[in-house]
């Protein structure tokens, strides 16, 4: 192998990582930050839900360069605690927006797309476990 696809391989599944990180870190602090801009916040993360399933597939590629992956493996640990974190405003959403019909941010009534935000977040979250799980066992 030579150090082109070295370098290739470990870029490419760390910014996977970031992307993963970023996506799960927005959606555990959406209900701290609030509604101050509206759902902004939330319709980026409905746009970044298909970026962020797409680089959750790259988790893996690391594992030609096995000294690497085993390190990389471990990002998948605090992945799980934030997954754990970002499921509440999912949860959250699901009931009173997707269930219930009610607007995400309350006040006007809810746009067209806040009934599916919470199902689309639901598989991001299983897509990210189930890479992170992938890049995690494959190491094993």
């Amino acid at each position: 192998m030579n150090i082109a696809e070295v370098l290739l391989r470990l870029g490419c599944a760390l910014v996977a990582w970031m992307v993963v990180f970023t996506h799960l870190i927005w959606l555990a602090t959406l209900r701290v930050t609030g509604c101050t801009d509206g759902d902004q916040l939330w319709r980026l993360l409905l746009g970044f839900a298909v970026v962020s399933i797409g680089f959750s597939f790259m988790l893996t590629i690391s594992r030609k360069l096995r000294e690497v992956h085993d390190i990389l493996r471990w990002f998948g640990v605090p992945a799980a605690i934030l997954m754990l974190l970002a499921s509440v405003p999912v949860w959250q959403a699901l009931t009173d927006s997707t269930l219930d019909g009610a607007a995400i941010c309350g006040g006007p009534p809810p746009a067209a797309w806040h009934p599916w935000w919470a199902p689309v977040q639901l598989v991001v979250l299983a897509a990210i476990l189930f890479n992170c799980w992938r890049a995690f066992k494959k190491a094993l």
